[in-house]
């Protein structure tokens, strides 16, 4: 990502995230300090930033200094709703994503740049990104050398994939970017374990199709064509047909009623209650009406220890990282070409500075 090249552009940027975050520009004064005609001037590109203020402005803000320093992928500004105030909640809410995704997005390219991070190659599969969707996903997991049953750590086995994901504390569902031969995505923290996991594969079925830029205020709001075939794989990578239907008659051979058949299968497949029925029905294991009467009778904790004896294993919490991803940082750390802050940065506080290992050289780079 290249630098603002001018005070104009990174006031523009402040005022686009302290319209995102709901300020004023009052209010953004008063946490920095300085008078309202100040910001005013700053977002004006009439005055210029300290290094100090910018860092105040970052931390008002909730967002990374780089944010206001950095041109975003023309990709993710083509796309980008004008935040003209008053905002709406759906594009703040993006808007606060896209700050997530572009902030992944400059850390993947540093560890790539450096050599720490290797995306696979992809060539054959993406030869059937305009295939149909079941098509790509039983390829996918074919490249990825999945093995039948339920998907392990989804942060991991994207970027099998060439996907890098990470879960952050923002409300809109998923976003993700492509990046010459890998891609980016961040996943809210804000939604339940099974339908993170079930974002994770949506946006990696964008990647795969090349779609260059992908956000939603809510993954379900969308239902044209492309959205359609995206959910499709999703349904297939996660929980593929055979295996569905190979678990929904061994648990009605055991003599489970259809419910406690779904609730086997939700849990094992660590997907979301409702994606687990729309699964069924698409599969014409339920019919409609039923489907509709499952959906609106949502298991409880109980359930799930009735028929499984334990609750599904939580995927994706927020900071959550692949362990390519988690190797490559630590290996920078290693060899001295990160500080301690900021391996604990790219690692989104999955550990503390105190649990970092030695180092391999004493110099180390700021």
């Amino acid at each position: 990502m290249e630098s603002e090249q001018s005070w104009a552009a990174i006031g523009g940027r402040i005022a686009e995230t302290r319209e995102s975050a709901g300020l004023s520009q009052g209010e953004l004064a008063s946490r920095i300090g300085v008078d309202r005609t100040a910001v005013v001037r700053m977002e004006q590109g009439e005055r210029k930033v300290s290094a100090l203020e910018l860092f105040q402005i970052a931390d008002a803000l909730g967002a990374p200094p780089a944010h206001f320093l950095t041109q975003p992928p023309a990709a993710l500004v083509s796309r980008r709703k004008t935040l003209d105030s008053p905002v709406d909640a759906a594009t703040r809410n993006s808007y606060r994503l896209d700050i997530r995704l572009e902030e992944h997005a400059r850390n993947a390219q540093w560890l790539v740049a450096e050599g720490f991070l290797t995306p696979p190659h992809l060539n054959d599969l993406l030869s059937y990104a305009e295939a149909d969707p079941a098509t790509l996903a039983r390829e996918a997991r074919r490249v990825a050398d999945i093995p039948p049953g339920p998907l392990g750590p989804m942060a991991s086995v994207a970027e099998r994939l060439g996907l890098y994901l990470t879960v952050v504390p923002e409300p809109a569902e998923g976003a993700s970017l492509l990046l010459d031969t890998y891609g980016v995505s961040v996943i809210s923290s804000h939604s339940a374990p099974g339908r993170r996991r079930w974002t994770a594969a949506h946006e990696l079925g964008h990647h795969l199709m090349q779609d260059e830029y992908h956000s939603d205020a809510g993954v379900s709001a969308s239902r044209d064509e492309r959205e359609q075939a995206i959910d499709h794989f999703a349904g297939e990578f996660l929980l593929p047909e055979d295996e569905f239907d190979s678990a929904w008659k061994q648990a009605v051979n055991r003599g489970q009623s259809p419910r406690d058949a779904l609730i086997g299968i939700a849990a094992d497949y660590r997907i979301s209650w409702s994606a687990t029925v729309s699964r069924a029905q698409w599969l014409g294991l339920v019919g409609t009406r039923a489907a509709r009467r499952l959906k609106a009778d949502t298991p409880v904790r109980g359930d799930f220890l009735a028929i499984r004896g334990a609750e599904p294993v939580p995927d994706l919490e927020e900071g959550a990282t692949g362990a390519a991803w988690r190797q490559a940082v630590m290996t920078a750390w290693k060899v001295g070409a990160v500080s301690a802050a900021r391996t604990v940065e790219l690692l989104y506080g999955a550990l503390r500075e105190t649990e970092l290992p030695e180092q391999l050289s004493e110099d180390v780079e700021p």
